[in-house]
Parts: structure tokens; C-alpha cells; sequence
């Protein structure tokens, strides 16, 4: 039995202060401390926009170190809202930027998409991340629609059954890592 800790990446999709998806994030990272280190990574607002004409030489420093992180990283968590029934802009550039790498081929992704809706937002989150080889498990991905009414403005997770399946998702999710 592996006794080291899985290091966790966690990308939040909504980059204001007051997003409940970073919110979500820094609850998660609380609860589960003592058993995996979860980095928030909250670089991505100051990525430039995905150039698909630069060469690897070429490519951001900051890019680089994205890469260089979710490649340690055994495992990623995605957690994001809904933006005009999409993945927001920002995330979409972040993940664009894997594209010409391997880093997500077969790296162990979990998802939750939480927003008003969030239908389309997280069918296409999980559509781009099949497209750059993520690997998906059924019961790591998870949609909570009306999250305002689920999670309070602090991050506490309010719905009992929303609180059982977040649980649920991050033991299957890291029990996956071992």
C-alpha cells in the first residue's frame, strides 16, 4: 500500500473572489488536508490567449509551469461554472494550451461543474478533456445545477445530498490515485 499523499491539482473555471467554484475548491482542500496536498492553481487569469503557431521554445514560461504542474500532479480537479452555456474563457485557454502536449494523456481528472444550470458547461468541459486524453471515470464527474441554493457564500456545502455526492466523488477520485 502506497502510504505518500496524492498531490491534487485544482483548477477553478471562476476566477473572481467570490466564485463559488474556488470556493467549492478551498473547502475540499480543508477537508481532505490530511489526506491528499491539493494546490489550487489560480495562475490561469494571467495566461495569454492560446497560440497554436508558437513553437515549444516559444511557449510562455508561465504556460511551462502549468504544464510542468499538471504533469507532477497526480491527479487534476476541475471545478467550474457555466458562462453562456459554456466552459469560461479563461479554462477553455488554459486547457487549449495543453493541446500540443501529452500532459493530460491519462492523467486521472474529476470534475464538478456548479452553476445555475450547468448542462452544457460541463458536456463541454467533458468533452474538450476526452479530446486532450484525460481520463474520466463516470462517478468523478459531477454536476451541481442551482448552486446557490447548495452552497453558501462562504463554500459550505448546505444540501445534504449534494454534500453525500461531493463526498462520494472525491473518495472514488482519490481511492483511483493509490
Amino acid at each position: 500500500m502506497n502510504n505518500k499523499k496524492p498531490i491534487l491539482l485544482a483548477i477553478s473555471g471562476g476566477i473572481s473572489a467570490t466564485s463559488y467554484n474556488r470556493k467549492i475548491l478551498n473547502t475540499l482542500k480543508a477537508i481532505y488536508e490530511p489526506v491528499c496536498d491539493m494546490i489550487i492553481y489560480d495562475k490561469i487569469v494571467n495566461f495569454p490567449f492560446f497560440d497554436s503557431g508558437i513553437s515549444e521554445e516559444g511557449t510562455p514560461d508561465i504556460i511551462k509551469d502549468f504544464l510542468g504542474e499538471v504533469k507532477r500532479a497526480d491527479g487534476i480537479l476541475i471545478c467550474s461554472p457555466e458562462y453562456v452555456f459554456s466552459i469560461p474563457g479563461v479554462l477553455k485557454n488554459a486547457l487549449e494550451w495543453a493541446v500540443a502536449s501529452v500532459v493530460f494523456t491519462d492523467k486521472p481528472v474529476a470534475v464538478i461543474t456548479a452553476a445555475s444550470v450547468g448542462q452544457k458547461a460541463h458536456e463541454s468541459l467533458l468533452l474538450v478533456l476526452k479530446t486532450i486524453g484525460a481520463k474520466l471515470m463516470d462517478d468523478t464527474n459531477l454536476l451541481i445545477s442551482g448552486v446557490k441554493g447548495k452552497v453558501s457564500i462562504e463554500g459550505q456545502i448546505q444540501d445534504e445530498q449534494t454534500e453525500i455526492t461531493i463526498k462520494n466523488l472525491m473518495e472514488r477520485f482519490l481511492e483511483s490515485l493509490q
